[in-house]
């Protein structure tokens, strides 16, 4: 059967539900082509495709890559700091309020990511921003009205497991308000939400770092203290670090499309340095936390790992001179070894503070 395609404007009637997914029930529109994405010109090339041809994969793959089950870490590892603190210090005097407070992040965690998907969808980002992330909309194997139908189920869930967790530990209103105020503000202020405004990601720095860390902390019982507000600080610096390197990696093709964000406002060169100083500044913030509060003999090994990992990308960034090319992708992978090292490092030195 000869591959179908149709080609329709933001004016036009379909256009919407040709991009929710809201076509005949038997067909699925899948985006291959947009011009003017985020413009009253839009226009889309969708290629139909026979549901019950396209192959879906198994279960695990499928969840997997819906609720992007690599990026856990970027929540998994703040909780087990701070459960390990907690209980290193004596402090852990609620394993109920913790664990339900463990599920509801998690369950949370899945449901804006299956929402970014959707939104990025929408919004037009993923469209003209391709990669090689399994991407389920991109694949055909859902629609972004289904999307959105999971993720606020997947939200929900989270909601009903916090509710008993606020209800023992009242404190936790004033980080949940004050989270929740600083994501609808972001979320509403643009059509493609805070990730991509200039300097708009700072709401992702407060929401991955200081609020997560702080939040399960009180959920144990434990109270807030510094080192918990620094470990945020420091948490959720390498997540918007990380946030930044991918908007980095797209930049040529965001600014031809329009897209805002802080690396197309300042621009390729100037992008380049602020991402040199940005990493070089989370070194310093490790340093400066190992100091305060690593245990100096387990925290060496650590730091030096950390910048061994790090010399590559310093190195790619300094040397790349254009946004066209495979630099920028290598730049991406390089930034991921150094977050990865400065992961593997905090995993490591808080089992050792745990055994001993």
């Amino acid at each position: 059967m000869p591959t179908q395609y149709v080609t329709l404007k933001q004016s036009e009637p379909d256009f919407s539900r040709f991009l929710w997914g809201l076509n005949e029930s038997d067909k699925r529109a899948v985006p291959v082509r947009t011009y003017n994405v985020g413009t009253p010109e839009e226009c889309v090339t969708f290629e139909l495709k026979n549901i019950s041809e396209i192959s879906r994969p198994g279960v695990f793959v499928f969840v997997a890559s819906l609720i992007k089950l690599r990026s856990f870490i970027l929540i998994l590892l703040p909780l087990f700091f701070v459960l390990v603190k907690t209980q290193v210090q004596g402090t852990f005097n609620d394993p109920l309020g913790g664990a339900l407070a463990a599920l509801a992040c998690v369950f949370l965690f899945a449901g804006l990511n299956i929402r970014n998907d959707m939104n990025d969808h929408i919004s037009g980002y993923d469209r003209v921003n391709l990669d090689a992330a399994l991407k389920p909309i991109r694949r055909g194997w859902v629609t972004a009205k289904q999307l959105s139908k999971y993720s606020l189920i997947s939200i929900g869930v989270a909601g009903v497991l916090a509710v008993p967790v606020v209800l023992l530990h009242l404190e936790l209103l004033k980080v949940l308000g004050l989270s929740l105020v600083m994501f609808f503000a972001g979320r509403f202020a643009k059509r493609n939400s805070y990730k991509h405004q200039h300097f708009g990601e700072i709401v992702l720095f407060m929401l991955a770092g200081p609020a997560l860390v702080s939040g399960y902390q009180l959920s144990l019982g434990a109270g807030l203290d510094t080192e918990a507000l620094a470990f945020g600080v420091l948490w959720g610096s390498a997540v918007l670090f990380l946030v930044q390197v991918n908007n980095f990696s797209h930049i040529m093709t965001s600014s031809q499309s329009g897209i805002t964000n802080t690396m197309t406002k300042l621009g390729f060169d100037i992008s380049q340095k602020f991402l040199l100083l940005e990493w070089a500044g989370m070194i310093v913030a490790w340093l400066l936390f190992q100091g305060f509060f690593g245990h100096h003999v387990l925290s060496a090994p650590g730091t030096i790992v950390l910048v061994l990992c790090s010399v590559p990308l310093f190195q790619a960034l300094l040397n790349i001179r254009s946004p066209m090319g495979s630099s920028l992708q290598t730049i991406r992978k390089k930034a991921h070894i150094a977050f990865l090292a400065l992961s593997i490092d905090l995993v490591a030195e808080n089992l050792v503070r745990l055994w001993l």
